[in-house]
């Protein structure tokens, strides 16, 4: 999939949700800064992906005492990657081995537990391989003591050089005068010496290692997808997330949420209405007045549709998508004050690069397109748009307050906004409310969509919301005789 800007992913929510997948290990937070988009031709790795993390989220609670051992020993691993690479063609520096020794170690605790929930969970691709030997080459004694440390009983010659060099220290610090420069100076040559000696066992010791290399590369990226995996099955099962469904055309999501807005609204003791909507190919328009929720809505949907292609479960009761190569976001207005265009002529601008570079497997959201220029020209604009788009194969949504837009599409949905609402209520409630009677009508807000015929007009809400928030007598007086 084409990839979108930071601020794109952050103005959906992507950007949250990464936020929010908590991993033990460093393996398994580099997955989450890099994550992987997949592509259409890669549905049966994905599919297996999502199946992981489906299985593990339906383990968490059987094997919480497994899960929890492993998130234990997992923050206390450190990233030796680096060092695996250097040691094909390089020789190791005591700490690198030492590191090695260390994530050996820890392997061998990881191992039976790693093994035991992949078996149980049933996960594909993901397997430990035996590093026993590896450990043997470190740990010479068989003590399998957390430490590493070039012995002298790894050289006979080493053993010897340390030895002089004892006692050549023994002799330093009773010596004076030119007696003591002269043994320091042996000293040096001594410590030369014992440093050759030491880089030549690193060197046998990195050499004998080399050939469990890749194995234990295998075993850092085994242990980041598990990692990784998990993360992703506990934010499912804390969000109540399911596993999407993958098809060969359109989107279908059902009560799907939005994770950032959700969790403001909670703080504020208010609830994210779940929205769901069925899009085939061609165009489809969400209308409703500014106050109603259709950019976030738009904003939802092109979330879900790209957690999905990262594998990640998205925040809703089902969707059902077909993989994208593209997806293109035309949200909020556009500057370009580098080539001298208002937002409008930037709009326009970033539509004819969308037009171009589309394809049969793209996405296109557009949000209250050409709003910025007059309502009349603007209404004929967008509906020229929705027309192009629906002839087009691909899946595109517009959300608009312009009428008679809908008409050129396949599908229209609304935004239910105040329709079936208690209005005297509401006019008592924001009577009581102390000059807080946006907040009134917006907890009256239904922000859920509903489908509607193609001629059905763009609700009405903002003529209602003026009437319910006492708009100047006079003033409404003059807009209800345009209407």
């Amino acid at each position: 999939m084409n990839e979108l800007t930071y601020d794109q992913r952050a103005d959906i929510g992507f950007e949250y949700v990464r936020g929010l997948l908590v991993t033990s290990s460093p393996y398994g937070a580099k997955e989450v800064r890099h994550l992987r988009f997949y592509e259409p031709d890669e549905r049966e790795a994905l599919e297996r992906e999502l199946s992981n993390v489906k299985r593990v989220k339906n383990t968490l609670e059987t094997y919480a005492q497994e899960y929890e051992l492993l998130d234990r020993v997992f923050t206390q691993l450190k990233d030796i990657r680096h060092s695996i690479r250097r040691c094909e063609h390089g020789v190791l520096s005591e700490v690198e081995l030492f590191e090695i020794k260390q994530f050996l170690l820890q392997l061998s605790v990881i191992a039976p537990v790693f093994q035991k929930l992949v078996a149980e969970a049933g996960l594909f691709d993901m397997e430990l391989t035996d590093a026993a030997e590896a450990l043997q080459k470190l740990d010479m004694d068989g003590e399998k003591s957390a430490t590493f440390y070039i012995g002298e009983n790894l050289s006979p010659v080493l053993s010897s050089i340390r030895r002089e060099k004892r006692e050549m220290e023994k002799r330093i610090r009773e010596a004076q005068g030119e007696v003591r420069d002269a043994l320091l100076r042996e000293r040096a040559l001594l410590a030369a010496r014992e440093d050759e000696e030491e880089t030549r066992i690193r060197a046998l010791l990195s050499e004998q290692l080399r050939p469990y290399m890749y194995e234990l590369l295998k075993n850092t990226d085994a242990i980041a997808a598990f990692d990784f995996t998990v993360a992703r099955a506990r934010l499912a099962r804390a969000y109540r997330a399911e596993k999407p469904e993958l098809c060969e055309s359109g989107v279908t999501v059902l009560g799907m949420e939005n994770p950032r807005v959700a969790d403001a609204l909670k703080k504020r003791q208010k609830a994210f209405t779940p929205v769901s909507v069925a899009l085939e190919r061609g165009a489809a328009v969400i209308t409703g007045a500014n106050m109603g929720g259709k950019s976030v809505a738009l904003k939802t949907l092109a979330l879900s549709v790209l957690l999905t292609h990262a594998g990640i479960f998205p925040f809703a009761r089902a969707v059902k998508t077909q993989l994208f190569d593209s997806m293109f976001l035309l949200f909020e207005d556009l500057e370009n004050a580098e080539k001298g265009l208002s937002s409008f002529g930037a709009e326009i601008v970033r539509l004819n690069e969308i037009l171009r570079e589309c394809g049969e497997n793209s996405l296109i959201l557009l949000d209250e397109f050409a709003r910025g220029t007059n309502p009349y020209e603007g209404a004929q604009i967008v509906r020229a748009v929705v027309k192009r788009l629906n002839a087009m194969d691909c899946v595109s949504v517009v959300t608009t307050h312009y009428d008679h837009v809908a008409e050129y599409a396949n599908a229209h949905y609304q935004v239910a906004g105040l329709r079936g609402a208690d209005t005297e209520e509401i006019k008592r409630e924001i009577a009581a409310s102390a000059g807080r009677g946006v907040d009134v009508v917006a907890k009256h807000m239904n922000y859920g969509l509903i489908r509607a015929e193609k001629d059905n007009p763009c609700p009405r809400d903002a003529l209602n919301i003026c009437r319910l928030l006492g708009l100047d007598a006079a003033v409404m007086e003059e807009i209800e005789k345009l209407y």
